[in-house]
């Protein structure tokens, strides 16, 4: 046993909890595990009963399990447990009543409730699992597909329930209970399956089952389980490196599936941490990496983005801050067993938010055990909050966009080829036609904005950001258009664009937003219908304070304040609306004067609307918006619009933008979308055809989004293929002269002056973000190379394998779309020579390229053939993945006649060849 888990299950052991029988059972490893579990789900026997938040959330706890208790059916021959649950067949009455039960073995189980150790409680739960166990779920149940049965439930829900219940009312089970619950588990889960949450789910069961009933091979399996989650995605479930999260193949989930994900993976390595069944998957780190790149920048004050909840976004017990307190749980969990470095971060992280959220207290509905927890950092003063995220992220496998701003956060939500509309299943989410066609959304101190009844009262026809045929519902979708992404400058600014296009009406159009340090402009162009229907793009839909009264200002003049207005403003230039807090006030810039519409509206409706389960509320609820909005008109053709946000501006700091605007909008377009920010030096430039096209100093030959910042002597440049679907390589030219560089590799420089030229390789760059920084100094500039040549293994010409090569694309740090590898077998018979077709006699500096892997050959043999003569050198491939190594440096002949072979001749490992690159020196 390791020597952690033996002295706190001596300590338990000795402390007892107060009035609860304990049965003797032998204290080994499994029963330190289950002990650990216990705590993890009560706290422990040392909570701090005078703490108010703690008196108040174990109140909480014993009031909700007495209400349970109360109401249980206990007489002799009873059918059912609760009578609004009494469903033999049905999975959801059934997982419901395991809640409940869980409920009432918390209190049973938690020091401090006023259920505590209650002997009678502990026999009517006791009882209570027999009678499920012998009527509701036991090995022998074969589940009925109907409308009342649902495999979660059966193999996921419930388990997680029972295994928690057993786990809390274990010394009050005879062994043969503990057998016969735990022998029902088995039968809906017997190893770990599926993918995303549902797989971690399952590992949980299979995990904490095989604790219960101390069986080693299941733990190894619950633990081993995890790793193919630890793995980064390329497609369908899981994590993308870029920090998106997907969940049912095409829905940015981090906010809903993520989280139980989060809480599930955090939940087992805690639990698992410290016994022989620890995870030690080197892979584990990606946890850590989450908590950085997925869950932090969709965090704003401890509510967590809407645009990546999916359909739980309907859920009326799970608005924003309810879900951003989940995540806030899985952090809290993972504090306590990452890395030091890892763990003051995420303790940091959380005391900010902790702080931060002025509208929902974390403490008003977290679990007893995250209570205490967060109160031990909130109250720590060694710990300092987290400063307030600022930066740019494009989550380009999830079409998503956000930007953090001091005193503000934009989210933006789109769709594509690859990602759908929205999601409305299981009779959820059911006026969400709208959530991902350029939803915009606007975070600051105004924290209830999507809280507080936002989805069943704002209309859900007129999102901010979208362009759209007035009040008519979208089915939900994948678009036949790829053009949905972006880019980043400095890990600050940003430009996002999509290539919007229905699947159930003809309505198209090619939107922008440009994302600078206090604006975000938002262009429109080729904006199309043949529906007959007016289209509309929503400049504003924001809810105002409970008395509607925010103040709306437009070209200066101050607008009726009253319920029930609206109107139609011609030649407006800005606009102004009061937030309904201090620094909540937001400015709309037009650099082209419209026509405005503008609605002050009370909206009335109720949860059952869009979530129309059993479980949610049909109480009618009223809220208070400003609506504004364009109107291209029916039909139309052609049509387009700018405008520019400016979050935090007072009335007179717009008027003031408005007479001398930071922002100069270069082209808008259906070729190309572009804005110059003239105060920071910075281009932004959406190019939608495969033609050559500029905008400013860019020229590009194909689709791209770039980006540019001139700053002294430095320009820097982004470039992304948002299409995700190149094969071949952006060629871009710059109107500047240059003396040096630097550049991520996936860029080649062939000149400097008198404009700059380089091509971004963005084979299978699934929208990732190319960096180059250039000096623009008066220094003489070098003369570059003239040509390069690469011969890729994938190439039709030039590529001569000898033996039987795998074709391979699992790995990511590769060049083009795959790469081969020899399959460890066949050496010394196996080859691969690589011959260019040089464009002149000169000295050429080669390189090669490689996926780099802990199972690759050492000492690979290398033959290089040149006007020279031959030159050998062996390379490793453990290490340098992704990147152009040079090998050396040769005179070569004009034409074919130069090689570069791979042989496996006498290595160990796998060998792998991938592409040789060759550059020609000045």
């Amino acid at each position: 046993m390791k020597s952690g888990l033996m002295v706190l299950v001596l300590l338990l052991l000795v402390s007892g909890l107060g009035g609860v029988a304990k049965r003797a059972r032998a204290a080994d490893e499994f029963d330190g595990m289950r002990e650990n579990r216990k705590v993890m789900l009560t706290g422990g026997a040392s909570l701090n009963t005078a703490d108010a938040d703690l008196a108040a959330a174990l109140t909480k706890l014993g009031n909700e399990a007495s209400g349970y208790w109360q109401t249980m059916n206990t007489a002799a021959g009873r059918t059912y447990l609760w009578s609004d649950n009494p469903g033999i067949g049905n999975s959801i009455h059934i997982r419901v009543t395991y809640e409940r039960l869980k409920t009432m073995a918390l209190a049973y189980a938690t020091s401090g409730t006023s259920l505590y150790g209650d002997s009678l409680l502990g026999s009517d739960i006791v009882a209570a699992l027999d009678y499920m166990y012998a009527t509701r779920y036991h090995e022998g149940v074969t589940p009925v597909a109907s409308g009342t049965s649902n495999w979660w439930d059966w193999q996921i829900g419930i388990p997680l329930q029972l295994n928690d219940i057993t786990v809390l009312m274990y010394d009050s089970l005879s062994p043969a209970q503990v057998t016969n619950y735990m022998t029902a588990v088995e039968r809906f889960s017997p190893a770990v399956t599926l993918t995303g949450a549902n797989r971690t789910w399952k590992a949980m069961v299979v995990g904490e089952r095989g604790m219960l009933v101390k069986d080693g091979t299941k733990l190894a399996a619950a633990r081993d389980g995890l790793s193919s989650v630890f793995n980064y995605t390329l497609s369908g479930d899981g994590f993308y490196r870029d920090g998106s999260f997907i969940q049912h193949n095409n829905i940015p989930y981090t906010g809903g599936y993520g989280i139980d994900l989060l809480l599930a993976v955090s939940d087992l390595m805690g639990m698992l941490h410290g016994s022989s069944w620890q995870v030690t998957d080197s892979k584990q780190s990606n946890v850590w990496e989450w908590v950085y790149n997925a869950y932090q920048p969709v965090m704003y004050k401890g509510a967590i983005m809407d645009m990546v909840r999916g359909r739980e976004i309907s859920r009326h017990y799970s608005q924003d801050h309810d879900a951003g307190h989940r995540v806030m749980q899985g952090i809290l969990s993972l504090s306590r067993i990452a890395p030091p470095a890892q763990a003051d971060d995420f303790k940091r992280m959380l005391k900010g938010w902790i702080l931060s959220d002025t509208f929902k207290s974390f403490n008003e509905d977290a679990p007893v055990p995250a209570i205490a927890l967060a109160k031990s950092i909130s109250s720590d003063p060694a710990i300092e909050p987290a400063a307030e995220l600022t930066g740019y992220k494009q989550f380009a496998a999830m079409d998503r966009a956000v930007q953090h701003r001091p005193g503000y956060s934009f989210g933006l939500a789109m769709y594509s080829s690859r990602i759908a509309s929205y999601e409305a299943i299981n009779s959820e989410n059911a006026k969400a036609w709208y959530t991902s066609a350029g939803m915009t959304s606007l975070y600051n101190s105004d924290l209830g904005q999507y809280s507080d009844d936002y989805w069943p009262t704002v209309d859900n026809f007129r999102l901010p950001g979208t362009t759209v045929l007035s009040q008519t519902p979208s089915s939900s979708h994948t678009s036949a258009k790829n053009w949905t992404g972006g880019t980043d400058l400095q890990n600050l600014y940003g430009s996002s664009g999509m290539d919007l296009q229905y699947g159930d009406h003809t309505l198209g159009a090619r939107k922008s937003w440009f994302m600078f340090d206090d604006e975000v402009v938002a262009l429109g162009a080729g904006i199309t219908s043949t529906d007959h229907i007016a289209v509309e793009t929503i400049v504003e839909n924001r809810k105002l304070n409970t008395a509607g009264s925010n103040t709306l200002t437009v070209n200066g003049e101050v607008k009726p304040s009253t319920l029930a207005w609206s109107d139609t403003m011609d030649q407006v230039e800005w606009a102004h609306l009061s937030g309904s807090t201090a620094g909540a006030d937001t400015g709309y810039y037009f650099p082209q004067t419209v026509s405005l519409a503008m609605k002050r509206e009370a909206r009335t409706g109720n949860w059952k609307q869009i979530n129309p389960r059993p479980v949610t509320p049909s109480t009618p609820v009223t809220r208070n918006y400003m609506t504004m909005w364009l109107d291209h008109g029916v039909d139309t053709s052609g049509g387009d619009y700018q405008y520019v946000l400016l979050p935090g501006k007072t009335a007179a700091q717009v008027a003031a933008y408005a007479a001398a605007p930071d922002i100069e909008v270069l082209a808008n377009s259906s070729g190309v979308q572009a804005v110059k920010e003239t105060q920071l030096g910075i281009v932004g430039a959406n190019f939608w055809e495969d033609v050559t096209s500029s905008a400013d100093l860019i020229t590009v030959n194909k689709k791209a989004a770039v980006m540019t910042r001139e700053a002294g002597d430095t320009l820097e440049l982004s470039v992304s293929d948002p299409t995700q679907a190149g094969t071949g390589v952006i060629k871009v030219e710059l109107d500047r002269s240059a003396s040096g560089y630097t550049a991520d590799s996936g860029i080649t420089v062939t000149q400097l002056s008198p404009t700059i030229r380089l091509s971004v390789n963005v084979s299978s760059a699934k929208g990732k973000t190319f960096k180059a920084s250039f000096d623009l100094g008066s220094g003489t500039p070098p003369t570059l190379p003239g040509e390069e040549v690469i011969v890729d293994n994938n190439d039709t010409t030039g590529v001569l394998k000898t033996g039987s090569w795998k074709t391979a694309a699992v790995q990511t740090d590769r060049y083009g779309i795959n790469y081969l590898h020899d399959d460890n077998s066949g050496k010394g018979s196996k080859s691969v020579t690589f011959t260019p077709d040089l464009p002149a006699t000169a000295t050429y500096s080669v390189y090669m390229m490689w996926p780099q892997h802990v199972n690759r050959a050492t000492a690979i043999p290398v033959e290089v053939i040149h006007s020279g003569g031959a030159a050998t050198l062996n390379i490793d491939q453990t290490t340098n993945g992704g990147a152009w190594n040079l090998i050396g440096t040769y005179s070569f002949t004009a034409g074919t006649s130069g090689s570069v072979t791979i042989r496996n001749n006498g290595t160990t490992g796998y060998v792998a060849a991938d592409a040789v690159r060759w550059v020609r020196n000045p």
